[in-house]
């Protein structure tokens, strides 16, 4: 799979030029108000993000584009795989709009292209391969950090199944364990702490 990346164009260059185009027809009166709204889909803070973009013309909306991107899995997504996605769904919804270039033939932009690189190298040359950490919904580490410390301050034994509880589960244990209202389990239901 050879290409170059140097003939994709740039979602800020499409986005930059849809914008500028129809604003330039709104003040003349023609169709409405130009903008670009995202929804993120998947559950903020886990490690798979989807995002939808819609593109408006108004209260018409003209377009959508839907990305997916994984944190770590490029260099980019180690610190920004919210914004990455963000990025590639409005370059999505912008090819959908018609706003893919001046090559029919390169309608995927510059940023999806690399994702198809990274993907077709298996994973960044630079980082070793990419392994989804945390399923959506799960409680992170920090808060089941946070709820062994309070758990063992007060001299509590950790509940059975502590590393597999959602984020709503932890919250209330945590919120029990700092108001003072959790109830300890039974013996039967105990894990031991080390």
């Amino acid at each position: 799979m050879a290409f170059n990346l140097d003939d994709y164009e740039p979602v800020a260059a499409r986005h930059a030029r849809w914008l500028e185009s129809r604003y330039a027809l709104y003040k003349a009166g023609e169709n409405g108000y130009p903008r670009t709204v995202t929804h993120m889909i998947s559950e903020p803070g886990t490690d798979i993000c989807v995002i939808r973009a819609e593109l408006w013309l108004g209260d018409v909306c003209i377009a959508t584009g839907y990305a997916e991107e994984v944190r770590g899995a490029g260099n980019v997504n180690r610190t920004s795989h919210v914004e990455n996605c963000e990025t590639s769904a409005v370059g999505r919804a912008l090819a959908n709009a018609g706003m893919a270039g001046s090559d029919v033939n390169k309608r995927p932009s510059r940023e999806e292209m690399s994702k198809v690189h990274r993907m077709s190298q298996g994973t960044d040359p630079r980082m070793p391969s990419v392994q989804v950490t945390q399923p959506a919904g799960a409680a992170s580490d920090k808060q089941i950090g946070y709820a062994k410390s309070l758990l063992k301050k007060e001299g509590y034994p950790y509940p059975q199944g502590l590393e597999s509880m959602n984020k709503g589960e932890m919250t209330a244990l945590i919120d029990a364990l700092k108001n003072g209202t959790y109830t300890p389990p039974n013996n039967d239901d105990v894990e031991e702490p080390f």
